[in-house]
């Protein structure tokens, strides 16, 4: 004869079975939530999300990096006026080593601006002594900074931006300085 064996009863078992059960649970609410997000957000999940909108982002500022290399003179009939100077707007090409774009917030130094230090003059007004059309010269991004004071606590912490003064002729992107803006001039024309 045969005879069955039997567990018996146990604590551990019990301790185990209620465990597994909890574990079932838990993994059923927190998916649940995680749908519940999905669906209300209107997306497909947070990472998801982030990984797409910094695409799109690197995608954009590819694109303008791209248009802004070309040098457009300006239209016949523009010119500066006083000590103004109208320079080219190449851009810089921010990116980390695994492709995300960098928040210009979050940098410091001359990688904190869009447009790079060295650009293109493209037209300068009748007072301007030295920066003349076709030379190359070093912008001075600090006589731009400015302190963001909107509440108590950003003048605490002294935050400030930089703010490229951009004009746009006939679509395109031109820098508007004086020439007290400049470092120096790179390469006379």
């Amino acid at each position: 004869m045969e005879s069955k064996k039997t567990i018996k009863k146990s604590k551990a078992l019990d301790d185990v079975k209620a465990q597994k059960e909890s574990k079932d649970l838990k993994d059923d609410v927190k998916g649940y939530f995680a749908e519940r997000d999905k669906n209300n957000r209107g997306g497909n999940g947070k990472i998801e999300d982030v990984v797409a909108v910094s695409k799109a982002e690197a995608e954009v500022k590819d694109l303008l990096y791209k248009v802004s290399m070309d040098i457009h003179p300006l239209p016949e009939g523009i010119e500066p006026m006083f000590n103004s100077i109208f320079l080219s707007a190449k851009r810089n090409k921010v990116r980390t080593s695994t492709g995300l774009m960098l928040a210009a917030s979050l940098l410091d130094g001359g990688m904190e601006v869009d447009f790079q230090e060295v650009q293109t003059v493209m037209a300068h007004g009748p007072q301007v002594q030295q920066a003349k059309t076709g030379c190359e010269v070093v912008i001075n991004f600090e006589s731009m900074r400015v302190k963001i004071e909107d509440t108590m606590a950003d003048k605490v912490n002294k935050e400030s931006k930089i703010n490229v003064p951009i004009i746009q002729i006939d679509g395109r992107d031109y820098i508007n300085i004086s020439e007290r803006d400049l470092k120096y001039i790179l390469k006379k024309a």
